[in-house]
């Protein structure tokens, strides 16, 4: 099919209506569409003539991971040697500060179709704060936080400083993605300890440093 992107073809110092070029593109417009939308019932288009996924797919967890004992808390990082009274955390003994998978792993989104992708991830967070200021004058402060990202197929999507103390958190992100199935990762990081952190307590237990739960996400990817 021939285009002249003007109804008449042009010739050398001619001037062009400022309309001319829009009327060529509506007719190769209805030559090739047949119909226009315009002319469609206003409820032509609903859940019964869609296809599944035809708009957008969602994935959700309400409670992540699901695996543990506890479903919604970590499940990297979880040291056994703290006292009774706390939770099962993330400690020095096994973490020193490294980017940590909340689920001990990726997971997979399947069928997505590529496009954008929002991705949120909440939750709360204690962080063990008492001994961000130290006796030791002559020392800078070390407070306690955390850092939180979504990687999905080994993008960065969002990151952020995540809770200080005992506070909940949200992050989110959105990416334009290709076709495939998506390897997503939820990961936290707790501050690098230094000499004036405590390892153990007086009973010979490791000490908490982080520990997380009431973990949720949500994914929309839109792609049509």
């Amino acid at each position: 099919m021939s285009k002249n992107w003007t109804e008449r073809e042009v010739r050398a110092g001619d001037a062009i209506p400022p309309d001319a070029l829009n009327d060529e593109l509506r007719v190769q417009r209805s030559s090739i569409t047949t119909l226009d939308r315009d002319q469609l019932p206003s409820n032509y288009v609903d859940e019964t003539r869609l296809e599944q996924y035809a708009l957008v797919r969602v994935w959700t967890s309400d409670r992540f991971p699901t695996t543990t004992d506890e479903q919604g808390e970590q499940q990297a990082a979880r040291d056994s040697s703290v006292p009774a009274r706390a939770w099962i955390s993330d400690t020095y003994q096994l973490d020193s500060g490294t980017w940590q998978d909340v689920s001990g792993g990726s997971i997979t989104m399947s069928g997505f179709k590529g496009g954008n992708l929002y991705i949120e991830w909440a939750g709360a967070g204690y962080i063990y704060s008492a001994f961000s200021y130290s006796s030791v004058t002559d020392r800078p402060g070390n407070p306690k936080y955390l850092n939180l990202r979504i990687v999905v197929n080994g993008i960065v999507v969002a990151e952020r400083r995540g809770p200080s103390y005992h506070e909940a958190f949200r992050c989110f992100g959105n990416q334009q993605l290709p076709p495939g199935d998506l390897t997503v990762q939820f990961q936290f990081r707790i501050t690098q300890n230094t000499d004036l952190d405590p390892l153990t307590d007086s009973g010979g237990d490791n000490v908490m440093q982080a520990h997380l739960y009431r973990n949720q996400y949500i994914a929309v990817g839109r792609w049509r």
